[in-house]
């Protein structure tokens, strides 16, 4: 019964579309962060405190040493109440030919000698703590730096992806077309007296549809249609209707929550590709499992402009996230989440699922140095034309 319990509970919690805890569509009204805190609710903690925090939250030294020194004066008052010193001498007296008496002074010596060792260690520890607090920060900039390179790395990627893009629409695209037409008018003219020269301008009519046909999927690939034109939602929505048509087995559920306009196209492209990766990986891993995407802007507050939030969850085998794994999907995931300053988070376990979650600052990628309506128009002046 308890199983049972808790089975159905991890199924209310991975599968909140299901229930009807999300809307399959955009609201009017701004969208309510509870579903967003139960999502990331599910989510382990991957962050642990580094030692320098640590060090930080200790007791201080000065404490210490206070309870020390109090329980000193405790404890003297209580001997010279109690004179613990003559009792303790009619009680070793009998035995005065092995120095008994001697003992106290030694016992002195040794605490002093035990002090000094303690002392030199408690010198040792802070000298490491210094060290590694030192390293901590290097390594923290070291990591800021690989960030900001593979982000920058990632942008001139997409820059280029849809530099090509637009050249293969432009260039081959009307070369192709003129192709197409030169072919359809030899068919034509040759209908009636060479048959040959008829068959071959039919030929080369497919051929020339075959390859525009390749050049629109090489286009889709390197850049997302209709996400620049009409946005991150229905751009998400053309990418899951056509894995519905690649994997008819497995059930696919989109819900949208919030306002996506304004938001930089670093931005747009990391969330576009989280979940093209995620649904690749579906269909390597769980071709035939049930998949909810959910994709929300969180209310923002007076200091900020909230945040974009994008939960994927199936239930597929699932994977032992403890065990190590040679694909760089996740891996890149994970990079272009943080290189935007946001979190991304997993959890699975075997024949349990999959789910991941990635929490983005909404005004990632945009220039700080500028007022946001200003902003704003830098983000949606000059929109790159994708091909359709």
């Amino acid at each position: 019964m308890k199983a049972s319990h808790k089975n159905e509970r991890m199924h209310r919690e991975l599968f909140p579309i299901a229930q009807g805890s999300v809307p399959n569509r955009v609201p009017d009204t701004p969208p309510d962060d509870e579903a967003v805190r139960r999502m990331h609710s599910v989510m382990p903690s991957e962050s642990l405190p580094s030692l320098a925090k640590d060090a930080d939250r200790r007791a201080p030294v000065w404490r210490d040493l206070a309870l020390v020194l109090a329980a000193t004066l405790v404890a003297g008052a209580l001997f010279a109440r109690f004179d613990f010193s003559e009792y303790a001498y009619r009680l070793t007296r009998s035995a005065e030919r092995f120095q008994i008496d001697e003992l106290p002074p030694t016992l002195v010596v040794l605490a002093l000698g035990f002090a000094w060792f303690a002392w030199r260690r408690y010198r040792e520890a802070q000298s490491e703590v210094r060290r590694r607090r030192a390293l901590e920060e290097e390594a923290e900039h070291l990591l800021a730096e690989n960030r900001r390179l593979a982000n920058q790395a990632l942008a001139a990627q997409e820059t280029e992806r849809r530099h090509l893009a637009r050249e293969l629409h432009d260039e081959l695209g009307q070369y192709l077309n003129a192709i197409s037409l030169d072919a359809g008018r030899i068919r034509d003219l040759s209908a009636a007296r060479e048959a040959e020269i008829h068959r071959l301008s039919l030929a080369l009519m497919q051929s020339a549809t075959h390859v525009y046909r390749e050049i629109g999927g090489m286009i889709r690939k390197l850049r997302p249609i209709g996400l620049d034109e009409f946005g991150l939602p229905t751009a998400l929505e053309h990418c899951v209707d056509g894995w519905r048509e690649r994997l008819p087995q497995a059930t696919f559920t989109l819900a949208v929550e919030g306002d996506f306009d304004n938001l930089s196209d670093a931005l747009n492209i990391t969330l576009y590709r989280l979940v093209q990766e995620g649904l690749t990986n579906v269909s390597k891993f769980a071709r035939t499992s049930r998949v909810e995407i959910y994709l929300a802007r969180a209310p923002g507050n007076a200091e900020g402009a909230g945040e974009i939030v994008v939960t994927m969850a199936d239930d597929g085998p699932g994977v032992d996230l403890a065990k190590p794994r040679d694909g760089l999907g996740l891996i890149g995931m994970r990079e272009r989440v943080e290189a935007l300053g946001g979190e991304f988070q997993l959890a699975s376990e075997p024949g349990a699922g999959f789910l991941f979650c990635a929490r983005v600052p909404a005004q990632a990628g945009l220039p700080l140095c500028i007022e946001p309506n200003e902003a704003v128009n830098a983000a949606s002046a000059d929109p790159a034309k994708s091909a359709k």
